[in-house]
């Protein structure tokens, strides 16, 4: 048996290898680690949210049972006043005097839009997550408003919280000579303005420091865990951004700054609630993860420079909150209009991020032309495949060139079997005789992976995506196709379990993988050749698990390379039609040529029917 000698191998065949193990250790570790995983967490999140609306009862911890659902925890809360907003809507209670109660009136948690995505949800209640304000003092002794504090509204105060109105202001006397006041204004979307001011008149000096705080008791219930997305604390403090992991903060780890300027938040795949100092102030920031009955609370808290306050004397402290969706556009607004320093921070554009915005503003920008997301993700595939189409071409006619020189490699090989540097030598020769460069195919398709891994953040994080319809069964684009073809499309009453899913939308992917492996040069190494021939089979099992939209913009750039694939070999196939037209061109060259002439495959396979006319004999 003919032993493979490494050279044989060309830049394309390796490249095809590292880029199979890649995307196979990429996604393995996806389908085999982190889902299931993922399904996990979710399964249990849910479970546990049944149990708790059924009010079944079990043995629990006292401080598991106070959590409650949290309609009731909103009735039982008292006096509260209306926020009335065009994109969200809730309520605050004048006991506590939290945001706390947030719904976004664009966003549903189903595809039935029977029921608003939650943001913000009372302490005490499920899934607890709410924002609160307040201050500290230097010395102990002083009454200061807290979590059991009820505000009362101010006589000129309007009586709820309109979105673009006048600002709802509350309340308080201590009755030890601090009287407080809190205004709260919210924009026409996402931002709340918060003013919080404070009279003494104790007779003596006091000094006190704001603080706002923003905190949620576990994780949400469609937390994904997924390790390319970042999900929880986010800020931008002094020149650093951060985003510590849950489980960091599990095992005790703290964030702490002093004197520093910025803000901090916490973060979900679409939404995000940050708090926003008034740009330039300093403060000590912190983010901290508590143990409490079983769970975690994820805490994000800024307390700002003291304020020393004579008899008589006023501070004022100004912050913002933003509690909306992550919408690009609108929080590029907010940092010009307020000078918020990087606001931008909080949409997770991952470690490609120069690659990954522009083409995320592309589709954003497609999607608000066309006013369909669907033909959004179709026309950034034609604008993206146009771009690299210089790439592809250059990549392929190298390929080409190589497999012309291959007989003459070859040749080089067998004269210097025992002298490697001679057959370097050689080499280099050959390739600056014939003007080629063997890596000149292998850079324009490495140059083409950080474009591959932008493409699929764009539409892991895109908003617009979530419950928008394609065009056909697909009703939400970033969830799976909710097809399969093991209960052949529906057809038979069974729901197969995860590892079946295989949908409409993941077939048509397969086959355009099959044709696009078709006419591509085969590889010289049988091996690589097989792993070649099962890739399209494998990618295609692990991204029917993923979002639709990531399966079908990758389907419509197959049918894309497909086309532009056969444009060049239209014209470069005058150079070599047989090596670029595949086995079928290769045995009609054969049958054409000269006896003992043609490509190395007729001359090894000469060779094999000679071998065996001589044992026939014997």
């Amino acid at each position: 048996m003919k032993k493979y000698d490494p050279h044989e191998a060309d830049d394309r065949a390796r490249l095809m290898l590292a880029v199979v193990i890649s995307l196979c250790i990429f996604l393995g570790f996806y389908f085999f680690v982190e889902k299931p995983k993922m399904e996990e967490r979710r399964i249990a999140a849910e479970k546990s949210l049944e149990l708790k609306k059924a009010e079944r009862k079990a043995e629990v911890s006292e401080a598991d049972s106070a959590e409650r659902p949290r309609a009731e925890v909103i009735a039982e809360s008292g006096q509260r006043i209306a926020i009335r907003g065009a994109r969200v809507t809730g309520s605050l209670a004048l006991k506590g005097g939290r945001i706390d109660d947030l719904l976004l009136s664009e966003h549903f948690k189903h595809l039935d839009q029977k029921e608003n995505i939650e943001l913000l949800t009372p302490a005490g209640a499920h899934g607890s997550f709410y924002v609160e304000h307040g201050w500290l003092a230097g010395r102990s002794g002083v009454t200061l408003p807290g979590a059991d504090t009820v505000w009362t509204l101010a006589a000129d105060s309007p009586r709820e919280i309109i979105g673009g109105g006048k600002a709802v202001v509350l309340e308080w006397d201590n009755g030890a000579g601090l009287t407080f006041r809190r205004s709260i204004r919210l924009d026409e979307n996402f931002l709340f303005t918060v003013t919080q001011t404070v009279t003494n008149k104790t007779g003596e000096t006091l000094d006190l420091n704001a603080y706002e705080m923003v905190a949620r008791r576990g994780k949400p219930v469609d937390f994904s865990g997924f390790f390319v997305l970042h999900e929880g604390p986010v800020g931008f403090l002094g020149k650093d951004g951060i985003e510590p992991q849950y489980k960091k903060l599990e095992k005790g780890d703290k964030i702490e700054y002093e004197n520093t300027s910025g803000w901090l938040g916490i973060t979900d795949k679409y939404w995000m609630v940050s708090l926003l100092p008034t740009p330039d102030t300093l403060f000590n920031a912190r983010i901290v993860g508590t143990p409490a009955a079983g769970r975690f609370v994820y805490q994000s808290d800024i307390v700002g420079e003291t304020r020393r306050l004579a008899n008589g004397e006023s501070a004022e402290v100004t912050s913002y909150v933003y509690a909306g969706v992550k919408e690009q556009p609108l929080i590029r607004s907010y940092e010009k209009l307020y000078n918020f320093k990087n606001l931008e921070y909080g949409i997770d554009f991952g470690m490609w991020h120069i690659l990954t915005k522009p083409l995320f503003l592309l589709f954003h920008y497609l999607s608000s032309w066309t006013g369909s997301v669907a033909m959004a993700i179709l026309l950034l595939t034609v604008v993206v495949r146009t771009f690299l189409f210089p790439l592809n071409n250059k990549s392929f006619r190298s390929m080409a060139k190589m497999r012309v020189l291959a007989p003459r490699m070859k040749e080089i090989q067998e004269q210097y079997k025992t002298d490697k540097a001679g057959m370097q030598m050689a080499f280099m020769e050959l390739y600056k005789k014939e003007d080629v460069n063997p890596f000149s195919g292998c850079w324009p398709m490495i140059l083409q992976i950080p474009i591959m891994f932008s493409l699929y953040k764009v539409i892991l994080i895109s908003v617009d995506l979530r419950h928008a319809p394609f065009w056909g069964w697909v009703q939400d684009m970033s969830a799976p196709d909710p097809t399969n073809l093991f209960n052949l499309f529906g057809l038979i009453p069974w729901d197969p379990p995860p590892p079946l899913y295989f949908g409409a939308w993941p077939i048509l992917f397969l086959l355009t993988m099959i044709q696009l492996k078709r006419i591509s040069p085969p590889m010289t190494d049988p091996m690589q050749e097989k792993l070649q021939a099962y890739f399209p089979y494998v990618i295609s099992v692990l991204l029917a698990h993923f979002a639709a939209g990531l399966v079908i913009y990758w389907t419509w750039s197959n049918v894309l390379s497909i086309l532009q694939q056969y444009y060049i070999l239209k014209t470069v196939g005058n150079e070599d039609t047989s090596l670029l037209r595949g086995h079928s061109a290769r045995k009609k060259k054969r049958a054409a040529a000269p006896a003992g002439e043609g490509t190395e495959e007729a001359k090894e396979e000469a060779k094999g029917k000679k071998h065996s006319t001589k044992k026939d004999k014997e």
